[in-house]
This record gives structure tokens, C-alpha cells and sequence, in this order.
């Protein structure tokens, strides 16, 4: 429990009054002086945080002009309902006529009525789409649904998804392809166990469909076997084209050599294996008995009909796997097609055609009619965002020059936080002689004024847009090579005023190391409050405790003095005066 103490009751002294005041004649003015440092670290501290942050704004704004992708930008407009259109620095400007012929689809394939709890048949589904194939194996019990479900949950599957519409016929398995274009065409080829009739439309077969034309080559290779040289002339519904086969090519740079071919529109490569080795397989883009293969070949060896060399690959060689359509064809794998400037024709396995026209990518949207009107197609240079990235430049910079002249200004109605402040002085002096520097412009040199950004009277900075679009119309490379540098690996101004202002604004700058000695300062002022407080509290309770011993020897003295007056009182002979 808290003792309770009654000061000055002996002697009738104000001691806590005391005490108190000669503790505040020490503490009140060493408190005031700490108080104004305090203020003054703090108040230079938010001025020169300000300044810091007013200059990262300013290099902040200088971004998108030392950007190079900033430069030099096109423009392109005419997109309609038929075509969507963009473009980068690449495209080359000028005018171009685009008519959609075609739109790129995916491959649907629907199977004939099964019943919902009937067992399709026992064997393997092979099935394919683009690069992609995989098997499924079946079980003499499976129902179209775990076949369904076999399909979907492959980890092999990529490119085919698997679902069935039941009406009253029946179940139907639908195949869709996930991707466009002929090349993601959907092929199920059946190894049917069941009744040992892979085409029939019986049991697993039922599911079968690969109407792709297949030759596929007798003799079996290694991965590094050659196969003699010539040529191998193919024909598929009208495309022709001829495919060179050198004396060192393998199966893999004979396939390469056909699917690369710039004239080949009809007819795909691959390569299967079995138990002999590798055989080369060549199958129509498109299916049906129309797009039919044929192959002949010239042959190094001089006999153009054998089995051997190259005539091997001749389609009479060939072995031809018949056309298999269990499965109706709801929609055909078809892929894009457009003409460009009436006379260009390019087909893509998407609706997205990347780069046909250097820089300028075009997305087929629909087909246009013969009454349509053909897409208008303009593309222009669109250097706005440089003028743009100008004035933000200047915004930021007229910015900090009101910053700065509120914090270093002087006079009647007050001084700012660094009025007289070299710190302030020098960064302000140093960055407008940034604004003087000639800098590198293609065969030329430029300054900051040739471009028409002035400096006015107040001190802020000023644009005239048509000077400088003047010169960026005129030699758009010299604006570029000013602002961001050249090939020779001279210094831009963005650059080099940037390098300025990280000398004050890095982490390790001159404003941040100053910030850090004013907090060091604090904290050190902070430091001797307490123990200055501590002093004080020493002090008051030394003065109490002298005060208090004072008092109660005055107590005593008094009381003492009490007794013999009393006693004197009381002798004998002594007259007390009334």
C-alpha cells in the first residue's frame, strides 16, 4: 500500500511548491531547447522527403521516354465486323486490302445409336488429333460412357474432348476437337477384338473413322537409316509438289522435307512403328477418297518402280489403308483463309494470322460475302505518346519547382523549411543545367529548346507541341537517339538526367543520407530526454528528502521550544505576565 506523506507540516514551508520550482528552473528550459532540435530535425526531414519525392516523380515521368518500344508506334485502323487488327513498331506503313474467305473450325465427329447400358465391344481406340495421339484400351463390358469417361480423363489426351447426346434412338459419342484447322482433323482407328473386323459397323468398330487417304511405306527402318535420294512427286486433289530427298536423309528428314514444304497444302507426314521398325505414313489433310494420294518418284538409283530406294515410297509400294467413316462428320476441320490485296492467299490453322503483314497480326472474325465489302487495312506512324510523355515530363518538373520554392522561400510572410539551404540550391542549379547539355541526335546534336521545351520567366518549363512534332515528323530516329541514346552507345537525356537525380534520390543518396542523420540525431535526442528525466526525478526526490528533514527538525525544534515555555509557566516565583 502507498505511504501518504504531508509535506511542510512542521515548519508551515509550500515544500512541494519548492521543490517544484527548482526542478522546472532546471527542466522546463533543457525540455523547450530539446523540443525546438526536435522540430527542426523533423521539419528538415519533411522538407527534404518532400524534395526526394517531388524528384522520383520526375524520373518516374521519364519512363515512357526512355522506353524504346515508346518510339516510332503505328497506328492502324480498319477493323470491321469481319476482321480485328493490331500492330507494332514492325509494320511498315502503308495500305492493304484483306477479304476473309474462310473461318478456321474445330473437327466434330458424332457415332451411330448405342444403347445406354449395351457393351460397345472389347479392343483399342487409336485415336489423333494434330501432334497428339493416344490409345484407349476397352473392356468387353464398357458402356459409351466409361468409354466417355476413358477418353476425358487420359493423361495422354490433349486435344480431344469427349461427351454423348442421348435422343430417342439412343446414346451417341461426340468427338470435338480442342483446336482448329485441318490439322487437328480427329481420326479413330480400331483394333476391334471383339469380332476381329476393324471397319465393320459392328461392335468397337462402330467408333472407327479415319477417311485420311493412308499410304503407309512396306519396309521397316531405324531412326538412322537411309533411304536412297531423288525426288518424290506428290498429288492430292489438284496441290502438287515435289519433295528432294538427299542420300544422308533419314525417315525423319524425309517427313520434315514434306510437312515443310511451302507448295504442300494437302498432304501430312508422320512416322509409325511396329515390330519392323519405322515406317513412313502419308495421309490427306482433308478426308475423303476426292483428296486420294498419289505418289511417284525419280529414283537416284535409275529404277523408279522397285522397292527399293526411294520408289519404295511410291503409292503402288505403298500400303493403302482403306477409308473408314463409322463415325458422321457433324462438322469438317477446316482452317482459315484470307487474301490479302486480292491476289495473296494464306490459309491458317487458327482464326489468328501473326505477322503475314510484317508487324500486323489479323484476327478472322467472319466470312465475307460476295456483296461484302473487302477490309480496308491503313497503317501509319503514331508518335503522340512522345509528345505525351513531354508533357508528363513537364508536369512533374513544374511540380517540383513549386515544391522548391515553397520550401526555400524567404521573406516577410515567413521562410520556407530550407530557405538558405545548399542542398536545395545545388539540385534545383544542377538539374536546369541538365536542360542546357547538347545530346546526341542521329548526325546532329539536340538540346532540350531545339525540341521546343522552354524555360519561362517563372521558372517552370513550357512545350511547343508543333515544334517538336515538326521534328519528329521530320527525323523521328534523331528524337529517339536524343531522348534514349544512339547505336554508338552515347548517353540519351534520359539517361543522364536520371543518373543526376539518383545521386540525391538513391538509397544511398545524398538526401536519404541526410534523413538518416536527422533521425540519428532524434533518436539521440531521445535518448538524453530520458536521461535527463531521470536526472530529474533524482534530483526531485534528493530535494524532498532534504526539505522533509528540514521540516521535521523544525517540528522538533518547535515542539521542544513548546515544552519549555510550558515549563517555565509553571515554576514557582514566576510571574507570568498578562
Amino acid at each position: 500500500m502507498a505511504s501518504i506523506s504531508f509535506t511542510g507540516i512542521g515548519s508551515g514551508l509550500q515544500v512541494s511548491e519548492i521543490v517544484e520550482a527548482i526542478v522546472n528552473a532546471e527542466k522546463v528550459p533543457y525540455e523547450s531547447r530539446a523540443a525546438r532540435k526536435q522540430g527542426a530535425y523533423t521539419t528538415d526531414i519533411s522538407a527534404v522527403g518532400a524534395l526526394k519525392s517531388s524528384l522520383e516523380d520526375v524520373t518516374a515521368a521519364l519512363d515512357s521516354l526512355g522506353n524504346v518500344d515508346e518510339y516510332q508506334k503505328r497506328a492502324i485502323t480498319g477493323r470491321d465486323d469481319f476482321v480485328s487488327l493490331s500492330s507494332d513498331k514492325e509494320a511498315e506503313v502503308g495500305n492493304y486490302s484483306v477479304k476473309v474467305e474462310a473461318l478456321a473450325t474445330h473437327h466434330k465427329l458424332l457415332s451411330s445409336a448405342i444403347g445406354a447400358e449395351e457393351a460397345v465391344g472389347e479392343g483399342t481406340l487409336s485415336i489423333a488429333s494434330g501432334d497428339n495421339a493416344f490409345d484407349i484400351a476397352v473392356s468387353d463390358t464398357a458402356t459409351l460412357s466409361e468409354i466417355r469417361d476413358a477418353i476425358n480423363d487420359s493423361t495422354d489426351n490433349s486435344t480431344v474432348s469427349a461427351t454423348i447426346i442421348t435422343d430417342d434412338s439412343g446414346q451417341h459419342l461426340v468427338l470435338n476437337s480442342k483446336s482448329t484447322g485441318l490439322d487437328n482433323a480427329i481420326t479413330v482407328n480400331v483394333d476391334d477384338t471383339g469380332d476381329v473386323n476393324n471397319s465393320d459397323t459392328a461392335g468397337l468398330s462402330r467408333l472407327a473413322s479415319d477417311a485420311t487417304n493412308k499410304l503407309t511405306s512396306v519396309n521397316g527402318f531405324t531412326s538412322t537409316d537411309t533411304t536412297g535420294s531423288g525426288t518424290l512427286s506428290f498429288t492430292s486433289n489438284g496441290n502438287s509438289f515435289d519433295v528432294t530427298v538427299g542420300g544422308a536423309d533419314t525417315l525423319e528428314d524425309i517427313m520434315g522435307a514434306i510437312n515443310d514444304n511451302g507448295a504442300n497444302s494437302s498432304v501430312k507426314a508422320s512416322i509409325f512403328t511396329d515390330n519392323t521398325g519405322d515406317h513412313l505414313v502419308f495421309s490427306s489433310r482433308e478426308s475423303g477418297s476426292t483428296h486420294a494420294i498419289t505418289v511417284t518418284a525419280v529414283d537416284d538409283d535409275g529404277d523408279n518402280n522397285d522397292t527399293a530406294g526411294i520408289s519404295q515410297f511410291a503409292s503402288v509400294n505403298q500400303t493403302a489403308t482403306a477409308n473408314i467413316q463409322n463415325m458422321s462428320e457433324v462438322d469438317a476441320a477446316t482452317d482459315a483463309k484470307i487474301t490479302i490485296d486480292g491476289t495473296i492467299v494464306v490459309t491458317n490453322s487458327t482464326n489468328v494470322f501473326d505477322s503475314v503483314i510484317d508487324g500486323i497480326t489479323i484476327t478472322a472474325k467472319k466470312v465475307q460475302d460476295v456483296d461484302d465489302d473487302i477490309s480496308k487495312i491503313t497503317v501509319s506512324e503514331d508518335n503522340k505518346n512522345v509528345a505525351a510523355g513531354v508533357e508528363s515530363f513537364i508536369g512533374k518538373f513544374n511540380a517540383l519547382v513549386d515544391i522548391s520554392n515553397q520550401l526555400g522561400k524567404s521573406g516577410e510572410d515567413g521562410a520556407g523549411a530550407l530557405a538558405g539551404d545548399s542542398l536545395l540550391r545545388g539540385v534545383m542549379t544542377k538539374i536546369r543545367s541538365q536542360f542546357n547539355r547538347e545530346f546526341s541526335a542521329g548526325d546532329d546534336t539536340f538540346t532540350l529548346s531545339q525540341l521546343g521545351i522552354r524555360t519561362e520567366r517563372n521558372g517552370h518549363l513550357s512545350l511547343d507541341t508543333e515544334q517538336l512534332n515538326n521534328h519528329i515528323e521530320e527525323n523521328p530516329d534523331a528524337v529517339q537517339s536524343f531522348f534514349i541514346g544512339g547505336d554508338d552507345g552515347k548517353t540519351g537525356f534520359v539517361a543522364s538526367l536520371k543518373e543526376f537525380v539518383g545521386f540525391y534520390t538513391d538509397s544511398d543518396g545524398l538526401i536519404q543520407k541526410r534523413i538518416d542523420g536527422k533521425e540519428s540525431q532524434i533518436t539521440r535526442l531521445n535518448s538524453d530526454l530520458v536521461s535527463f528525466g531521470e536526472k530529474m526525478d533524482s534530483l526531485e526526490a534528493r530535494l524532498f528528502a532534504q526539505y522533509n528533514a528540514m521540516d521535521l527538525l523544525v517540528s522538533q525544534l518547535n515542539s521542544t521550544s513548546s515544552y519549555l515555555t510550558s515549563q517555565l509557566d509553571n515554576m514557582p516565583g514566576v510571574v507570568k505576565k498578562s
